[in-house]
């Protein structure tokens, strides 16, 4: 065998990152050089790169050299052995080496013939090997580009069949758009009203050529079939009557005849037989035609007269009790609906399970709307009956119930209470004090462990917070647990100032005062081993952190969730509902199944109506006190007198005139929770005009809401603007009031001096100018110079007050500084010398800042 020698492999091409190395490692080099002798640095570098280029020249033509030089053998003189052994280089075999030609024979063949022509396959470029050889390619890679070509050509032609299709199908839809356009079906939008339409012109033929098959003719008959069997079997329940016919073909299903009987008495028939059977029926076809019904169901004849019912005549005959036909048919059908009933109440009990168990804050607006849907198709008593037992399933456990599930349960109560009716939520409410009134009348015989009053403590809390029922029913049933107290009513107790003692105290603070007393007598009162329980020492500390309004003494107090789910709820409601709070008595929930219900609309009622107007009146005078909110009489009257007419307006002027000082009067109207700020600025400065003199108690005030928030700056903004262009109402005291209230406000950086821009400096009325002498002169003489230049530095900064500060420029420097005023003004020396001085200065500030 020929032995071959390998190739050497072809050097690859330098990197960057090599290249970059070969320079940096020839720059080195020539820095050594350089820097080698002390002169002619530049000479050797140059000397060492010709050598190096020299050296690689060199070894270039070595490689040629060596390439070139190949060793001539003549084969004659290779010996056998060698030749037998295989021991020869592959440069030395000529068969490798020659491409087969021979000159001599090339010169005899023609001159066709010479030329050999290579064929390349059609749009493939074929790589050619220097001695004239055609490379193969590999046949897999063909196949493969094969395959790929006609995957292409085939989803091209996919899509262009689609397009095709599409193009078709829109050129059908105009056709059929200009057809309908022309037998004016467009414009009618109900389709069926089309197929009517259809009907009626004679065109209904055209509906069997839409049908694809007889089977959906069929298909659709029995649906149709179906249907009216249902509508009829529905219309039967709800009636409650049941055919003769039925009952006949009961009693013959009970009774079955003898089929030998059957066929002897058949074969006894005449054929004379069926024509007295069709005489017989075409009589009684006719007694059916004159017999009619009237509008009460009575059978009447041809003439009109009433006959008797068959029913009655048997009733009366045998000496029975006469049952009318509706409580027949309830007889009769209540055999098979307590079993359907029980189906339905079970299937109800399951979809009701289902949604509470999903409940959750995210969800719970979907869950609100799908127990509504359920409502809206079952019975009202059997929703409230079945929500009431999973309620008390759920919330009402022997162990403590999670506080944050109470709360989502209660808003989708109220959420009910709201949307579907009132009564949903008078119906949970009596349930639930029905058990609450049970537990407190055995609340000794109660065990600490066991939880569930107090879970239906905080479930009638929570009830309370979302507003379903009055503050005074929950203060009845704190009294409740006051009264019998324990270490049971201790913990509940507990419970309820944890939970809404804040919201109590806002809401009434009267009555929760009141309360409050209550419940420290009754603690007084306790025997000496219960006041030193540990519990009743921890609940006197909550409430002494709710009456001093200390929320951080209260351990794990979060109102916000309770915020966020009331927001929710209120959201929620649409079409305008909202909660109706219920005003019921403890009494009225208790002696409702004696009594009745007078909060349901339509529902009996027996109570006896002096009593009722007793307790009205009641009512009345205590939902009186809590409207004035414990004012004394002479405070509303003045209220009175001043016009203060709203409930807002006037509950605020009676904080004003009764608070200890200013921070007072504005901690008590903040706990007014007031939407409308705008009253509490009308009320401050009505109060401050129509004093005696300036008094800065309401400058301070007002200075107190302007920097607690921004929207009472702007309220009080609006209202100086207001009492500005009523200037000519206003009598000349009352304008000094106001000039001293806006003064102090601007100083202290309330309000700004703009708030005066309203003024109309052009056409000055002797009022107005009057108000602008008394602001200006009161700013400029005020002690403290820094305040009155930082004042007016505020309003030169703005570059929107042009024209109002060169309006502020002329007032001063030509009105107010006029000799005639400065007498009227009756300044001292020292004091025009100081108004002088300023207006000058703030003359210049206001021109630089201009210019």
């Amino acid at each position: 065998m020929v032995k071959i020698k390998k190739k050497e492999a072809k050097k690859k091409p330098l990197t960057r990152k090599e290249q970059r190395k070969q320079k940096s490692k020839v720059k080195k080099q020539n820095k050594r050089l350089y820097h080698a002798g002390k002169v002619n640095g530049t000479q050797r570098v140059a000397a060492a790169a010709e050598a190096l280029a020299a050296q690689s020249l060199q070894s270039k033509n070595k490689k040629k050299r060596s390439k070139s030089k190949k060793p001539k053998i003549n084969p004659d003189e290779i010996p056998k052995e060698q030749l037998l052994s295989g021991e020869i280089d592959s440069d030395d075999d000529e068969s490798l080496d020659s491409d087969f030609s021979d000159p001599e024979v090339d010169a005899l063949m023609p001159k066709s013939m010479a030329k050999v022509e290579v064929f390349e396959p059609l749009g493939k470029s074929v790589k050619k090997i220097p001695g004239g050889a055609i490379q193969r390619q590999d046949e897999e890679m063909v196949r493969r580009k094969e395959l790929r070509q006609q995957k292409e050509i085939t989803t091209k032609s996919k899509k262009q069949r689609l397009k095709q299709l599409r193009i078709e199908n829109e050129e059908e839809d105009r056709e059929i758009n200009k057809l309908e356009k022309k037998l004016k079906l467009n414009k009618s939008k109900d389709k069926n009203r089309l197929v009517r339409k259809m009907f009626n012109d004679g065109l209904d033929y055209l509906l069997d050529f839409v049908l694809d098959d007889e089977e959906e003719k069929l298909k659709w008959e029995e649906k149709q079939e179906r249907k009216k069997r249902l509508k009829e079997q529905q219309e039967k329940e709800e009636a409650g009557m049941w055919s003769d016919e039925e009952e006949q073909e009961d009693q013959n299903d009970d009774f079955p005849e003898d089929p030998s009987a059957s066929e002897d008495e058949e074969d006894d028939e005449d054929p004379s037989g069926d024509k007295e059977q069709s005489d017989e029926e075409s009589e009684d076809e006719e007694e059916d035609t004159k017999i009619k019904e009237d509008i009460y169901g009575r059978k009447r004849d041809a003439e009109g007269n009433i006959l008797p019912d068959p029913v009655e005549k048997e009733a009366s005959a045998a000496g029975q009790k006469y049952i009318p036909p509706h409580q027949r048919a309830l007889m009769a059908a209540s055999a098979g609906s307590s079993e359907k009933q029980a189906e339905i109440l079970a299937r109800l009990l399951k979809q009701c399970k289902g949604l509470l168990n999903r409940l959750s804050e995210a969800n719970l607006h979907k869950i609100a709307a799908g127990i509504e849907a359920l409502y809206m198709k079952n019975s009202r008593y059997n929703m409230n009956e079945t929500l009431t037992k999973l309620l008390q399933e759920a919330l009402l456990g022997a162990t403590r119930t999670n506080e944050r599930m109470v709360q989502e349960h209660m808003v989708l109560l109220a959420y009910l209470h709201a949307q579907i009716g009132s009564e949903i939520g008078a119906h949970f409410l009596q349930t639930f004090v029905e058990l609450f009134d049970g537990y407190i009348k055995d609340i000794n015989n109660l065990e600490v462990e066991d939880k569930q009053l107090n879970n239906l403590v905080l479930v009638l809390c929570y009830m309370y917070l979302f507003k379903i029922f009055e503050l005074s029913l929950l203060m009845e049933l704190i009294g409740k647990l006051a009264d019998q107290l324990c270490e049971k009513s201790v913990e509940c107790l507990l419970l309820i100032f944890q939970s809404i003692g804040f919201r109590l105290r806002k809401d009434d603070p009267l009555a929760f005062k009141t309360m409050m007393q209550r419940v420290q007598s009754q603690i007084a009162s306790a025997p000496l081993e219960l006041k030193e329980n540990p519990r009743l020492r921890f609940m006197v500390d909550i409430l002494n952190a709710v009456k001093n309004n200390n929320m951080q003494k209260l351990p794990q107090y979060d109102p916000e969730l309770a915020e966020i789910l009331r927001k929710r709820l209120k959201a929620m409601l649409k079409n305008d509902r909202y909660v109706v709070t219920l005003n019921i008595t403890l009494e009225d929930l208790l002696r409702a199944d004696k009594v009745g219900k007078w909060w349901i609309v339509g529902s009996a009622w027996t109570g006896n109506l002096d009593e009722m107007g007793s307790a009205k009146q009641k009512q009345d005078k205590n939902s009186a006190k809590s409207a004035n909110g414990g004012f004394a009489d002479q405070l509303l009257e003045l209220a009175k007198k001043q016009q203060m007419n709203t409930a807002e307006r006037r509950n605020i002027f009676c904080i004003i005139m009764s608070a200890a000082d200013y921070v007072d009067a504005f901690e008590k109207i903040l706990h007014l929770a007031l939407k409308d700020q705008r009253a509490v600025a009308y009320v401050i400065i009505h109060c401050a005009l129509n004093e005696k003199r300036a008094n800065p108690y309401y400058a301070h005030l007002a200075l107190k809401f302007c920097q607690f928030n921004r929207k009472y700056q702007l309220a009080f903004q609006f209202a100086s603007w207001d009492r500005i262009n009523d200037i000519e109402k206003l009598s000349k005291p009352q304008i000094r009031n106001l000039a001293s209230f806006l003064q102090q406000v601007i100083l202290a950086a309330g309000l700004q001096l703009s708030v005066l821009k309203v003024v109309d400096f052009m056409q000055l009325d002797k009022l107005s100018f009057y108000f602008m002498k008394e602001v200006m002169v009161r700013l400029l003489l005020s002690p403290d110079e820094r305040e009155v230049y930082q004042t007016f530095e505020r309003v030169a900064k703005n570059s929107k007050l042009q024209q109002f500060k060169q309006s502020v420029r002329l007032f001063l420097q030509h009105f107010l500084l006029k000799s005639d005023q400065l007498d009227k003004l009756k300044l001292k020396e020292e004091e025009q010398q100081l108004l002088q001085q300023r207006v000058d200065h703030l003359d210049k500030m206001l021109a630089y800042v201009d210019m």
